[in-house]
């Protein structure tokens, strides 16, 4: 047994023995702090429950609030603990082990919160690697006045799944334990692939976290069947927090144009977004060093409220992703057959995506690669399309557009994307050996085109909710039941609590504060900022 481990025995044999009844009298002082010390300072499940029965042993002997005030204040740090690079390892409940690397400034001081940064990488489908080198320039972005995390994903462990979620609120209790954090200071950023991951956790796991600042990936990826993603995305779930966003017009995957319309969506939404689209930005971070004073600015002047008055969520699933902050959605009513995609409109209007489209379509379906990037084979040319009306017809080869060489269709795509109409396209192509120099002409007339943002096959439930002093106010539609967590920080508990559901007067009465309640979500949030004295399930009235 490792030295550390065997004083961590020591300290809970002390803790549990401090608070097997002996007399009031004979109790050591500091006993309270001591037990709260071993809760925050629990590790494994047996130490968690070891430390919690302890604490409700003595709970007699002290009120909810000495008990409420004692965890708020409860963690204590060591300044001998690692800094710099360190390469660690934890495991999900599953036993899967997930490495991530920390750095941590080496003038870290323990007498003050620090702010910590997670990176999600991008290129996931590269097979899993344990020796941290999924990050490959990872000096750019450790600083000494943040801990910066980078945890990994692979193929079967995406980021956009419930594995990940777990791995990432896991290693970040990880860090609270160690180290002295700034709870309502918790940034997730992404790059590509990564930054796709961090929409995904901003979609369906945002409490952690103060903001988000996905780099060059697009939410585009997690409304695609083929993208194994794990539930489905509602939009109304990205109003509680800010994104910082930036996109590059010359990227080849996700180029600026066919990222705007979803931000415009959210915007619509009411999402906070600072997006700074990069013109001449392809899919890099070339752009880094102009942008990072804006980048620290954001993260300076964001903080994460972790009680606020103000919540929307949205969910299809009450087995996950059911809950943010102090509202958990229990149960979704029923509604016999799964909703027809008409009533999934109507059931989420924030779901709407709005695409300007050229009145004559471009008339280019299919499309062969040639060998060599020689060219793009076109198979198929629309009549009375913008390219046929160029004199462009079947079985050419598209050469050049716009003066690019033509080597996939994907050069393609980015050559097409930020025209406006009227605006005049030089194309080059290859027909039976003779090189002809045409030009597409965009069309004057554009059409505006509504389709989903996000398919929606499973029924979903959304519950808001406003809260003013101890009074909840809230609207429903398609839950049957949730839970509000309340807090000694927002709830006065000697007064009655009122909560008012679509209308009907469903709770009104004092509510005893529970020290086991408090425990139990303290467990699962680690978060000393949020703390709950109470769980009020309400049963919605029928309508």
């Amino acid at each position: 047994m490792s030295l550390t481990r065997l004083l961590r025995c020591v300290v809970f044999a002390g803790v549990l023995a401090l608070s097997s009844g002996l007399p009031g009298s004979v109790l050591a002082e500091g006993e309270l702090d001591a037990l709260v010390g071993a809760f925050w300072a629990a590790v494994t499940d047996e130490e968690r429950l070891a430390a919690r029965n302890a604490i409700l042993s003595a709970d007699s002997r002290y009120e909810f609030s000495s008990v409420a005030e004692a965890m708020r204040h409860g963690r204590r740090y060591s300044a001998d603990v690692g800094r710099g690079r360190q390469l660690r390892t934890r495991r999900n409940r599953d036993g899967v082990e997930f490495p991530y690397l920390v750095h941590v400034p080496e003038s870290y001081d323990p007498s003050r919160p620090y702010p910590v940064r997670v990176y999600l990488h991008g290129g996931i489908m590269r097979p899993k690697r344990d020796d941290g080198s999924w990050w490959r320039n990872p000096d750019r972005f450790v600083r000494d006045d943040t801990i910066v995390v980078f945890p990994t994903s692979w193929p079967e462990s995406i980021w956009w799944q419930r594995s990940q979620v777990e791995n990432l609120a896991g290693l970040l209790n990880d860090i609270k334990r160690q180290y002295h954090i700034d709870e309502n200071r918790l940034f997730l950023l992404g790059v590509s692939d990564g930054a796709t991951g961090a929409y995904y956790h901003a979609f369906k796991a945002t409490t952690p976290w103060a903001g988000f600042l996905p780099f060059i990936g697009h939410p585009a990826v997690l409304g695609n069947p083929s993208s194994d993603v794990g539930g489905e995305m509602h939009v109304v779930n990205l109003t509680g927090k800010p994104f910082f966003i930036v996109n590059g017009g010359r990227d080849r995957l996700y180029p600026v144009a066919s990222v705007e319309p979803y931000l415009e969506l959210f915007e619509r939404a009411g999402v906070a977004m600072d997006f700074r689209p990069q013109p001449e930005g392809g899919h890099n971070l070339d752009w880094w060093p102009e942008l990072t004073d804006a980048i620290d600015e954001f993260v300076a002047d964001t903080r994460r409220e972790p009680l606020p008055d103000r919540l929307s969520w949205r969910t299809e699933n009450t087995d996950a992703y059911n809950r943010t902050h102090w509202l958990v959605i229990n149960e979704l009513a029923e509604s016999g057959d799964g909703p027809s995609a008409e009533s999934r409109r109507a059931s989420d209007p924030a779901n709407s995506l709005r695409r300007r489209m050229p009145a004559t379509p471009l008339g280019l379906s299919t499309i062969g690669e040639l060998e060599g990037g020689a060219g793009l084979r076109l198979m198929d040319v629309g009549a009375e399309s913008v390219f046929a009306l160029a004199g462009v017809e079947a079985d050419d080869v598209l050469v050049s557009v716009n003066g690019r060489v033509m080597s996939s269709v994907d050069d393609l795509r980015s050559e097409l994307v930020g025209f406006s109409p009227g605006d005049e396209l030089p194309i080059g192509v290859d027909r039976d050996g003779r090189r002809l120099e045409l030009v597409a002409a965009y069309p004057d007339i554009w059409t505006e085109q509504e389709r989903a943002a996000f398919q929606h096959q499973r029924r979903s439930g959304v519950v808001e909710v406003t809260r003013d002093g101890n009074t909840v106010v809230v609207s429903s539609e398609r839950v049957a039941r949730f839970t509000l967590l309340l807090s000694p920080d927002r709830f006065d508990f000697s007064q009655p609590v009122r909560v008012e559901t679509n209308g009907v007067i469903s709770h009104g009465a004092v509510i005893e504060p529970s020290v086991e309640t408090m425990l139990r979500w303290a467990a699962i949030d680690q978060d000393r900022s949020m703390l709950f004295g109470a769980e009020l399930e309400i049963e919605v009235p029928d309508r």
